[in-house]
């Protein structure tokens, strides 16, 4: 302990004194007042302090220098500058310097210190972060150039919005490569498939159960709400129940119903995707053919038995010239015993889309988009703890 003593004493003003008590250390002024505490480990290592008092108000040494200095003397393998910032209200730098592996010199994910350096030349509070932790390193590391082409190949391809613009750019889902070669995702893509438009056409309204016994009851700032006569004319307005609610705005059109279901017969799977269309068909102002089926899932709540309908859930993507456009999907519950639509969440198209007659193929947005795509080799944590992989990660320009 009392070689950890010190060492920290060369970085505090001579006037601090360090006691011991136990396995912990208190920080005094002259006149022996608390005025800090440092944290130390069962092998008498460093784990952090804070000091809290007034510091002079004059130039000491640069605060880099500093920070270097002071994990040398308490970590010497986080030698690596990754972050500083000023604050003036405490007239501090903070600094934060990250371990490397030996192999790769790569930045280790959560392993390192943060220093707070004060304008006077002292440090007033550190914090060191030491990991255990295992690389899974490959046998083969492909090179960078392979790695972008394999990402440019694998990855889909969408069109944003930003600014009033379209651009093209790779779904967000990627995160990069593998050092074997494979594309890491946060999720797989949907694969979208074209849909079977049905011969019929239907209403909205009666596809979520509205008759000739429900009102429109109410009608302003873009919501309307529907509900059965009967309990439209024996209850204040504040207590009628939203049998059928329809909210628009500019960004979303959201639909919501609890129209009366009867557990007469179950759906299949195909029926209620029908449903699912033919809703679709109805409200998007868009052509069918431009939207694609993204997938489907029994709704989670589903297994509840309360007064609400289970239903079956069937996703949609927007697409322009076969791109999916970012941000545009629908979401459409649909009744499994009823085969009525209970909720359904449609974005709007942007303007910039709709103006854009015809997108490039895919192909050539990717060769677009080469010179755009940067990747670099990091640590990924994988989901065992404190066990990591080498990807090349995406630093897209």
């Amino acid at each position: 302990m009392t070689q950890l003593i010190q060492k920290l004493k060369q970085f505090l003003p001579a006037e601090v004194q360090v006691a011991t008590e136990g396995n912990l250390l208190r920080l005094l002024t002259a006149e022996g007042k608390p005025c800090g505490i440092v944290d130390v480990d069962e092998n008498e290592n460093l784990i952090g302090f804070d000091l809290q008092m007034m510091l002079p108000d004059e130039e000491g040494s640069d605060a880099r220098v500093l920070a270097q200095q002071f994990a040398a003397a308490f970590y010497p393998e986080a030698a690596e500058v990754i972050q500083q910032d000023y604050a003036a209200q405490s007239l501090s730098t903070l600094i934060r310097l990250a371990e490397k592996d030996a192999v790769h010199h790569l930045p280790i994910p959560g392993a390192g210190l943060a220093v707070e350096i004060h304008d006077s030349g002292f440090v007033t509070a550190a914090q060191l972060y030491r990991n255990t932790y295992t690389l899974i390193d490959s046998d083969e590391l492909i090179d960078v150039t392979e790695a972008k082409q394999k990402l440019l190949a694998e990855t889909p391809i969408v069109v944003a919005v930003e600014g009033g613009s379209t651009l093209y750019k790779l779904s967000d889902q990627a995160i990069g490569v593998h050092a074997d070669g494979t594309v890491l995702f946060t999720e797989l893509p949907p694969v979208l498939a074209d849909i079977e438009a049905a011969d019929d056409h239907k209403d909205w309204a009666s596809l979520m159960g509205i008759t000739k016994d429900f009102v429109n009851y109410y009608n302003e700032d873009g919501v309307q709400l529907w509900a059965e006569k009967d309990l439209v004319n024996n209850q204040p307005i504040d207590a009628i129940p939203d049998q059928v609610a329809v909210r628009k705005n500019e960004e979303v059109q959201f639909y919501s119903g609890a129209t009366p279901w009867n557990k007469d017969r179950r759906y299949t799977e195909e029926e209620l995707k029908q449903q699912a269309v033919l809703f679709l068909s109805a409200v998007t102002d868009q052509p069918l053919g431009e939207w694609k089926h993204a997938g489907e899932q029994l709704a989670p709540d589903a297994s509840i038995e309360d007064e609400l309908e289970p239903a079956y859930i069937f996703l949609f993507a927007y697409t322009k010239s076969g791109i999916s456009v970012e941000g545009v999907e629908a979401s459409i519950h649909v009744g499994i015993y009823s085969g009525l639509i209970r909720e359904c969440i449609v974005d709007r198209v942007p303007d910039a889309v709709k103006a854009k007659k015809q997108l490039i193929f895919s192909e050539q947005a990717k060769q677009q988009l080469d010179d755009l795509l940067l990747l670099e080799l990091a640590w990924v944590e994988l989901q065992e703890a404190s066990q990591y992989e080498l990807v090349y990660v995406r630093t897209d320009r």
